[in-house]
């Protein structure tokens, strides 16, 4: 049995950024104590829509304080807030938080926003450019990104940066679709593999339902096993 020894430890802010550049008149830091009630604030009044489903978490101060690595704080939370501040006012401008697995070396984005007026300074880009970064600088072997199909934008971010499109998730959050109308809503699930393609074991090909074959094909393009492989499972030969 392989024991892997990686432990994704969350390094400095400076190491686990490095490589980035980030927009010109802006600062990235960790999210500190102090800033929480000002930060809850500001979400609350940018995006109001993630009062609801799985973001409105960002919004309760306890989330910060039982599962948030805080500045000064203990690093063995598993999820980690990165802060924009506009440089010239001192004001926070954006958040982005991602998660780390540690057990299936995964990173994951938790919420990415950006004050509404700063839109188009690129800071979301350098946001999903961040998430790969970071992954990459404490040792995750695979990053996911879940976006919002309310906008193409977050989609565009995640495919402009090489992540692979592996899914639609049907019902897989709930959201605030019109004024006083919350549904479930569809997502799409971004994977961007951080190993080489030695250390990933492909499906057996001869296991695969017809419906998981043609997804695989299309996700990925032919299986090496496909042409010489027998009958897809649900669709055996008959011996009349």
């Amino acid at each position: 049995m392989v024991v892997r020894m990686n432990s994704m430890s969350w390094r400095s802010l400076e190491e686990m950024l490095s490589g980035i550049v980030k927009p010109e008149g802006c600062s990235a830091e960790q999210l500190a104590r102090e800033d929480i009630p000002r930060l809850t604030a500001l979400l609350a009044a940018w995006y109001p829509d993630i009062r609801v489903g799985t973001e409105s978490r960002h919004l309760d101060p306890a989330f910060y304080e039982r599962d948030v690595y805080l500045r000064g704080e203990s690093p063995d939370r598993s999820v980690y807030a990165f802060v924009c501040r506009e440089i010239s006012s001192g004001d926070i401008i954006g958040l982005l938080t991602v998660e780390r697995n540690v057990r299936g070396l995964q990173l994951s984005a938790g919420l990415g926003v950006v004050e509404p007026t700063r839109r188009g300074m690129g800071i979301g880009f350098i946001g999903t450019a961040a998430l790969e970064m970071v992954g990459r600088n404490i040792g995750a072997e695979v990053v996911l990104y879940y976006s919002t199909l309310k906008t193409a934008r977050h989609q565009r971010n995640a495919e402009s940066q090489g992540f692979k499109l592996v899914g639609l998730v049907p019902a897989f959050d709930v959201d605030a679709i019109a004024p006083g109308t919350v549904k479930r809503v569809y997502e799409a699930l971004y994977a961007k593999v951080l190993v080489a393609p030695e250390q990933v074991h492909l499906p057996e090909w001869n296991v695969l339902t017809p419906s998981t074959r043609e997804l695989y094909t299309h996700l990925f393009g032919a299986h090496p096993a496909a042409q010489s492989a027998e009958p897809p499972l649900g669709r055996e030969l008959s011996h009349g």
